[in-house]
């Protein structure tokens, strides 16, 4: 069965309430005094700061830590068939790139763990997808996708190239761990309509039932076992902080496929 999912630039999407932490009884403060309440209240707020910030910076390791750990179970297996030297220098250096890249996530994350302040430029698309592809291209080597790309011109928007990036990347490692190794394939395409720029990313992956894809950009959802429910909530932010909508086509052994639309600067 075919499930699509749309989601506006506005925050207010349809959710079921039993996925995420309870909600707490809004009546516990009453009997306190407004000053306690407000303690209280900016105390909550900073543990929730403090818990989603954890729980990015552990999503986004991740993504790392699963390219070493392919890379030397690879390099594991090819040992015993007489590892090649080609070989050693290119799982060395995913290793090595991706420890690196863990020491810049956590600078970056812990630097701006939130949209305030957030400076936008004028940036292109175009860009953006290389810089997202250079950042997954060991998990795609390692997993042995193809990738299809089809850009047009002129896709310049107004945006942060970092933020932007991060979201990308988090659909294109959804897209890579959807896949069978050898077999899959993503497709990213770009291209202008009148004031707007499209941004499409499909893949052939295992797809999703119609009751995980409505709860998809949920947060504190996942269907995974070992899920934080962090990613695409994440995404869903940075997309709604660039006033962009996405809607999202996915089907059970067929894949998914992500439509971005953004307002495009002027030419």
């Amino acid at each position: 069965m075919r499930s699509i999912i749309r989601l506006s630039n506005q925050s207010n999407y349809p959710g079921d309430t039993s996925y995420g932490p309870k909600k707490k009884n809004p009546n516990q403060k009453n009997n306190l005094p407004a000053t306690q309440k407000n303690m209280i209240t900016e105390t909550e707020q900073k543990f929730n700061s403090l818990e989603n910030l954890i729980k990015m910076i552990v999503h986004e390791i991740r993504n790392p830590l699963t390219s070493i750990a392919l890379a030397n179970q690879l390099m594991q297996q090819e040992l015993s068939d007489g590892l090649s030297v080609t070989s050693v220098t290119r799982y060395s250096d995913i290793i090595s790139g991706n420890i690196f890249r863990i020491e810049e996530l956590l600078k970056d994350l812990l630097s701006a763990n939130d949209m305030r302040g957030l400076e936008f430029d004028t940036v292109d698309i175009y860009d953006i997808i290389e810089i997202t592809l250079g950042k997954a291209k060991d998990r795609i080597f390692l997993k042995g996708l193809d990738v299809v790309k089809d850009y047009g011109t002129n896709l310049l928007i107004n945006g942060n190239a970092e933020k932007l990036s991060l979201a990308f990347l988090n659909i294109v490692i959804n897209a890579v761990e959807a896949t069978k190794i050898g077999e899959g394939r993503i497709w990213i395409s770009a291209y202008r309509m009148n004031d707007e720029i499209k941004l499409v990313f499909q893949d052939n992956g295992m797809g999703m039932e119609p009751d995980v894809a409505s709860h998809m950009f949920d947060k504190n959802f996942s269907c995974k076992s070992k899920g934080l429910g962090v990613g695409l909530c994440h995404v869903k932010e940075i997309l709604e902080w660039h006033k962009a909508s996405v809607s999202v086509v996915s089907e059970p052994g067929t894949g998914t496929s992500f439509l971005i639309t953004f307002k495009a600067s002027p030419r």
